[in-house]
C-alpha cells in the first residue's frame, strides 16, 4: 500500500480494477502527487477534476500546479473557458516550457463540467477527482452527488456499450466529513462507518463491493503521517480534531456523536419520514431514530417536497430535541437523513 518513501503506492491501489476507487486519508500522505505520478509514468490519459472553478483556476498557475511538482515539463493551457489541456511541454531557450503535441490529460471543475459541449473524452482512461470532500468552510455545490454522476457520464459516454472498459475513477480526499455528497449519493456512508468502527490498529482498510464496482480505501496511518506527528504544527495542535482528521483519518467527533443502537422495547413509534422512523422513549427521556419500523402510526411522510414541509411543521419538536442532544441514532446515515429531511 505504501512506497519505500512512505507515500501511498498507486501501482498497488490501481491493481484493484474497480471502476470507482475512493481513497480517504490524512493530509500530506501523497494522494494527489502519487495519483498524478502514476498517470504520467504509465501514460494513462487522464481527466483531473476538483470541485470548484476557483480551485481549478488556482492550480493553472505554475506556482500552485500539482503537475509541476511531479514533472516540471508538464504545461497546462486553456482549450476553452471551462476546459484546460495538460501537455508534456518543450523547453524554450529561456528555460520556460511551452505546450507541445496532443494533450496527455484534461482539467475541469465539477461545478462547470456541465457547460462543456461536444467534448470527446473517448481516449481518457482515468479520472482523478481530487479533494472530493469539501472542507467545512467551503460552499456546497447544488445537487453535488448528481453533478458528480453527470460528470462521469460526460466522460465515460457509451464506451461500455461498444465493448470497452469503463473509465476508471480515482477519488481522493481528507476525512473532512463522512456525510459528504458523494458518499450520501452512492450509499457509502454506512459501509464506511462500519470500517471506522472496525479494528483501527491497521494502517489502512478497504471496503469493496464487486457487484457495484466500488472500493473505498481508508488510510488510518502511514510512515509519512507517523513522521508528521513530530513536526511543529502537530505538536501545537496536540489531540485536536484537526490532528485526528489530518493524521489518523478520523471524522469529527460531532459527526459521530449520539450514534448508539437501542432496544426498541422501551420506545413507541411516533412517525416515519422517508427512510427513517422516529421513536419516543416511554419514560419521556429521549428519542431514537432508526430505519426499522415496529408498531403503527398515522404520521407517515414521504420524502417529497410537500410531505417534508408537513413533517417539519408537525414534528418540529424532534428538531428541538435534536438541538438539545436528546436523540440517539442507530447509524450515522440516519442522522444524515434526519438532518436532510429537516432541510439542513
Amino acid at each position: 500500500m505504501f512506497t519505500k518513501e512512505g507515500y501511498i503506492d498507486f501501482n498497488y491501489v490501481l491493481k484493484d480494477r474497480s471502476p470507482f476507487i475512493f481513497i480517504v486519508g490524512g493530509r500530506g500522505s501523497g494522494k494527489t502527487y502519487g495519483a498524478i505520478k502514476y498517470a504520467l509514468d504509465n501514460d494513462r490519459k487522464f481527466f483531473f477534476m476538483r470541485r470548484t472553478q476557483t480551485q481549478i483556476d488556482l492550480i493553472k498557475n505554475d506556482s500552485f500546479s500539482p503537475f509541476k511538482v511531479v514533472d516540471e515539463s508538464v504545461v497546462v493551457s486553456p482549450i476553452n473557458k471551462n476546459l484546460t489541456g495538460i501537455y508534456r511541454g518543450s523547453q524554450n531557450s529561456d528555460g520556460t516550457w511551452s505546450s507541445s503535441g496532443a494533450p496527455i490529460g484534461y482539467m475541469c471543475a465539477l461545478s462547470t463540467i456541465s457547460n462543456i459541449r461536444g467534448f470527446d473524452a473517448s481516449d481518457v482512461e482515468l479520472i482523478i477527482y481530487d479533494e472530493f470532500i469539501g472542507e467545512a468552510h467551503e460552499r456546497p455545490i447544488r445537487n453535488e452527488g448528481q453533478a458528480f454522476l453527470n460528470a462521469y457520464e460526460t466522460i465515460n459516454r457509451n464506451r461500455e456499450l461498444n465493448g470497452r472498459e469503463p473509465v476508471q475513477l480515482l477519488a481522493l480526499a481528507n476525512s473532512n466529513s463522512l456525510a459528504n455528497p458523494l458518499f450520501v449519493e452512492l450509499q457509502l456512508v454506512t459501509p464506511v462507518e462500519k470500517l471506522m468502527r472496525s479494528d483501527n490498529s491497521k494502517k489502512f482498510y478497504r471496503y469493496t463491493n464487486q457487484e457495484r464496482g466500488v472500493s473505498v480505501y481508508m488510510v488510518n496511518s502511514s510512515p509519512v503521517l507517523e513522521a508528521k506527528q513530530r513536526t511543529a504544527l502537530y505538536k501545537l495542535s496536540g489531540d485536536s480534531e484537526f490532528s485526528a482528521m489530518a493524521l489518523h483519518n478520523e471524522f469529527t467527533a460531532e459527526e459521530m456523536d449520539h450514534i448508539k443502537t437501542q432496544d426498541l422495547k422501551p420506545y413507541r413509534l411516533i412517525c416515519c419520514v422517508g427512510e427513517i422512523c422516529a421513536y419516543k422513549k416511554k419514560d419521556n427521556t429521549g428519542y431514537y431514530i432508526t430505519g426499522h419500523k415496529s408498531g403503527s402510526t398515522e404520521a407517515v411522510y414521504q420524502s417529497t417536497s410537500t410531505d417534508l414541509k408537513r413533517f417539519r411543521r408537525d414534528q418540529y419538536f424532534l428538531w428541538l430535541a435534536y438541538l438539545n442532544g436528546r436523540i440517539l441514532f442507530e447509524s450515522y446515515i440516519y442522522k444524515v437523513l434526519f438532518e436532510k429531511y429537516f432541510g439542513i
